[in-house]
């Protein structure tokens, strides 16, 4: 989910901090406390019959050596979070448009050995390359929208590089990414000016290491002198302003990707281990403040953390030596929709927002007339603005429009005059939709000024003013033809460059 949480200090660290080994801890006894964490995440995630493991639960087991389909993750009925996550996203449960959800959810997905670019129809993988923008950004929303927020820039970074994917506009990924490093050599949540954060940090790094850079890259050292500056005298961190395990366990992590033995990380004659070691249960888990009670996310952040250090590389390095080979195995969501065709990164867009879903036979209906019932759900589910909510009371406008799936979207599409009928009592709800009235509805949809603009333009048909606009726009799609019907894949491409158009707009 978004997260809004977002003096210089240049001291040069030992050459020992970027050369040691990371097994330098005590193995058996970590991997003891590893294991009773593990056990207490399972009594945590069994309350609620195993729902809630895709997403950053599932990475932490897959840390460990677990798998979320294994019946130990599953119920008597084997049901599971798999099960459980895909019924939610193909109903768009649980599911927003921030970029971060789909980067949370991809890391799940690849930890739980599912195909990212085909669960529950949508495609996480190509979300998040959607999302990228000219800067090398990956924006705060997938409409493309949003660089406030640094955490989905480094999720996006670290989500792709654990796909085994090339990382698209790598260096200007990079850039972007350096360029919020702050004088202390620390990094924050936020964009511009804030205070630096350890827990950001520490994942900073595990971007950069993604990204390629080594130890002795000045960014990287900078970074690593912040989060040494920071600790404390109990070896551990704190996160605005408050001592607690999680900064300690996403330190770890930092660490071991660059392959340093947290145990020479010493204050007050104290390392991270022993810091964490106090936040332990008498359960076998770990609470977030000293003396509190075991807390499920504390506890597995200690679980991912542990076994990193364990096995001596991060989990988002195993996962990334896993999928480069694996992505070739990845089949796409609709098979009438490859990755190759030319509009699929529009129109998996629109299938990842939940504005198209597809057929009940599996397909996308690639190269099917839209008809117009159908693009009044387009219409309403896709606006920016927000008509989704009014979706509810029905139209009785119609002779021929029943009280089925599709008559509140055209309520509210009428409602709006985004459409009209095709008499004073007919809308012809199967009926095909050109490719000129596709262009005339969209027109309308950019705002009613555009729409006076068009029927004020000298015209020999009645929408040659609509597609002149339309065209200006970028609207049309690729072969456009005004008086022929237009297949569901040409209203996805034109529909999306309505949303880039819509946000440039608005900025």
């Amino acid at each position: 989910m978004k997260n809004t949480t977002k003096s210089a200090v240049v001291a040069v660290l030992a050459m020992s901090l970027l050369s040691q080994p990371v097994f330098a801890t005590d193995a058996p006894s970590l991997l003891d406390q590893r294991n009773a964490a593990l056990n207490v995440l399972h009594s945590d995630l069994q309350k609620n019959a195993f729902k809630y493991t895709v997403g950053w639960p599932a990475v932490a087991l897959y840390a460990a050596g677990e798998s979320v389909a294994s019946p130990k993750w599953s119920n008597a009925d084997g049901s599971n979070g798999i099960t459980y996550r895909e019924a939610e996203v193909r109903h768009n449960i649980g599911l927003t448009d921030a970029t971060t959800d789909f980067e949370s959810t991809l890391l799940g997905l690849l930890s739980a050995g599912q195909n990212p670019r085909a669960f529950g129809k949508k495609d996480f993988l190509q979300a998040i390359l959607s999302a990228q923008l000219p800067n090398g950004k990956f924006a705060d929303s997938i409409y493309g929208e949003g660089e406030e927020l640094l955490n989905p820039h480094i999720y996006g970074i670290i989500a792709l590089y654990s796909a085994g994917v090339q990382i698209p506009n790598a260096d200007k990924a990079r850039d972007f990414l350096l360029a919020k490093q702050h004088a202390d050599g620390g990094f924050d949540w936020r964009s511009g000016e804030s205070k630096s954060n350890p827990d950001v940090t520490a994942f900073a790094l595990i971007a950069m290491n993604a990204l390629g850079l080594d130890q002795s890259h000045p960014s990287v050292q900078r970074a690593l002198n912040f989060l040494k500056s920071m600790q404390n005298e109990r070896g551990g961190f704190s996160s605005e302003g408050a001592e607690n395990s999680d900064s300690a366990s996403t330190v770890l992590q930092a660490l071991v990707s660059y392959g340093l033995d947290a145990k020479t990380w010493q204050k007050g004659g104290n390392d991270p281990f022993a810091f964490l070691n106090t936040y332990r249960t008498a359960s076998g888990g770990f609470a977030y403040n000293v003396g509190g009670a075991a807390n499920p996310m504390s506890t597995q952040n200690i679980v991912m953390a542990y076994s990193d250090v364990l096995h001596g590389k991060s989990v988002f390095q195993k996962l990334h030596a896993e999928n480069v080979t694996q992505q070739a195995a990845w089949k796409p969501a609709f098979p009438d929709l490859p990755f190759n065709h030319p509009y699929y990164a529009d129109n998996i867009k629109l299938a990842n927002l939940g504005v198209i879903a597809g057929h009940t036979d599996g397909t996308y209906g690639t190269n099917e007339p839209i008809t117009r019932e159908q693009f009044a759900k387009v219409l309403v589910d896709g606006s920016l603005e927000p008509l989704k909510g009014e979706v509810g009371p029905h139209t009785q406008a119609f002779t021929d429009v029943d009280g089925g799936w599709a008559n509140p979207y055209i309520a509210v599409a009428l409602k709006h005059k985004l459409v009209y009928g095709t008499s004073t009592t007919t809308y012809n709800p199967l009926g095909e939709i050109t490719g000129a009235e596709v262009l005339a509805i969209l027109v309308r949809m950019l705002g009613s000024q555009y729409e006076r603009d068009a029927l004020s333009r000298p015209k020999t048909e009645w929408y040659d003013g609509y597609v002149s606009v339309a065209k200006e726009h970028g609207l049309l799609y690729p072969n456009f033809r005004a008086d022929t019907p237009a297949t569901r894949a040409e209203v996805g491409y034109s529909f999306v460059r309505l949303y880039d158009d819509q946000i440039k707009s608005a900025h």
